[in-house]
């Protein structure tokens, strides 16, 4: 978009500069309207399972905002006439039964005739116009929390290459298509500083939109959740080419000495992953708790500082 004039005006709260999880638009003083939209070609074998996990996925961007979702309008790329229409169908149940657990109105959608299949979401969500969670923010001693394994990406590699079995393809499946719905919940019971949902970028790369220049971030490579195949995977080289794109984009940003999986994992792009939140210390225990009453899994793996400001750093 470098060169281009970008139409705004000024309601306009959160623009494309920030490269926010989504934009925001102010309608009154106690209303502003989310928007984001998202779809991708299929993960997963299963169109019905594939539905679920762009929906999901295309959803999470408006809870990363604190904000609830309101309507979704599907976004298609099929053709009739290279696959049978009754893909078609289970992948568009799959993103209605997702659009209908989040409380969600579906409105319609699009369609366009193209034989490399992609579904997903234009969604739009609801936040009070001072509530508006960036994903910048974070403060010096805040605790790092991320709500879902990271993998996804050597995972559905290893899916492409027929290694994966269908219990563990499912339980995968079953991660992906999660809603981050009660994750979202816990964070706003809370002081919550900035937020992120995990996608493309990797950990890595959605940990420096969240630092920028302006904060560090210590990881701790202990705690880290990741599924456990994903270790033997991308030991036998089953890892996805945006991995090292990620890699190759954002290792001046890492402080590490480490050269093994944990130092992959951090670039492995996710596919609907986990919300990644800045949480005031003092607002742990509150967290804990409603979390675990929400049955929200988390981990805590990391905490901010205030040097060395825009690195990472895994040790």
């Amino acid at each position: 978009m470098r060169g281009i004039d970008i139409p705004a005006d000024e309601n306009v709260l959160v623009g494309i500069e920030g490269f926010e999880d989504a934009g925001v638009y102010k309608i009154t003083d106690d209303i502003a309207l989310v928007q984001t939209v998202d779809f991708f070609t299929p993960v997963v074998d299963d169109p019905y399972w594939f539905g679920q996990i762009a929906a999901a996925n295309a959803l999470s961007d408006i809870y990363a905002m604190g904000a609830q979702p309101k309507t979704a309008l599907n976004l298609v790329c099929f053709s009739p006439k290279k696959f049978d229409i009754s893909i078609l169908k289970e992948i568009i149940r799959g993103g209605a039964d997702k659009i209908r657990e989040a409380g969600v109105s579906l409105l319609g959608g699009h369609s366009v005739d193209d034989e490399e299949i992609k579904y997903g979401l234009s969604v739009t969500g609801i936040v009070h116009p001072d509530k508006v969670i960036l994903n910048e923010g974070a403060k010096p001693s805040d605790i790092l929390i991320l709500t879902k394994p990271l993998g996804t990406g050597i995972m559905n590699t290893a899916i492409k290459g027929r290694l994966l079995d269908k219990d563990r393809a499912l339980g995968l499946a079953k991660v992906m298509a999660a809603l981050n719905r009660r994750a979202a919940e816990a964070m706003l019971s809370v002081n919550v500083h900035a937020c992120t949902d995990v996608t493309g970028f990797g950990l890595a790369g959605h940990l420096k939109e969240m630092i920028k220049d302006a904060v560090g971030v210590e990881l701790f490579t202990d705690k880290l959740p990741y599924f456990e195949e994903a270790a033997g995977f991308a030991a036998s080289g089953f890892v996805p080419g945006g991995l090292y794109r990620n890699r190759d984009f954002y290792k001046e940003h890492v402080v590490t000495s480490r050269t093994d999986f944990f130092f992959d994992i951090i670039f492995d792009p996710q596919t609907s992953g986990g919300l990644l939140m800045a949480i005031d210390p003092g607002d742990r225990k509150k967290f804990e708790e409603t979390a675990v009453h929400l049955g929200v899994e988390y981990y805590i793996i990391g905490t901010f500082l205030e040097e060395p400001k825009g690195k990472i750093i895994l040790e």
